[in-house]
């Protein structure tokens, strides 16, 4: 829903709200259970109007959260570089990473890969469990 339904609806809130009142001061022949029945009419449609204001306003924010997560996502693959077996990202201090290119690839997901102490050049990721190996790896052989 756009700026202009909602601001329609609020409009319509207003003039039912005026009506009600002019028929609540109306001094006309009408019998007074005839008023009240009207007015009841009245104050239900403002609630079912309140109600679905009170829906657009649950979907805008939905809505803003989707447009923030997807702004943020986008954010991250502009800041992502592939350099073989793993992703960096890279920003105006410098490198961060490694992270495992299989999450990433597979779940969009940014998982930093573990090195090992006694081997150079190899990576191990924790949460898929693949093992990387980059051009400075040396094996034991």
């Amino acid at each position: 829903m756009d700026i202009p339904s909602i601001t329609a609806a609020l409009s319509g809130i207003k003039t039912a709200t005026d009506i009600a009142r002019l028929i609540k001061d109306s001094t006309t022949s009408l019998e007074k259970a005839e008023i009240n029945f009207k007015l009841a009419d009245l104050i239900g449609a403002l609630a079912d109007t309140k109600m679905q204001i009170a829906d657009v306003k649950q979907l805008l924010l939905e809505r803003d959260e989707t447009i923030s997560s997807l702004r943020q996502a986008a954010n991250i693959r502009l800041s992502l570089v592939y350099e073989q077996p793993y992703y960096w990202r890279v920003d105006g201090e410098g490198k961060d990473g490694p992270f495992c290119q299989k999450c990433y690839d597979a779940d969009s997901k940014l998982i930093r890969l573990q090195g090992s102490a006694s081997l150079r050049g190899w990576w191990q990721c924790h949460s898929c469990n693949s093992t990387f190996h980059d051009k400075d790896f040396r094996s034991y052989e």
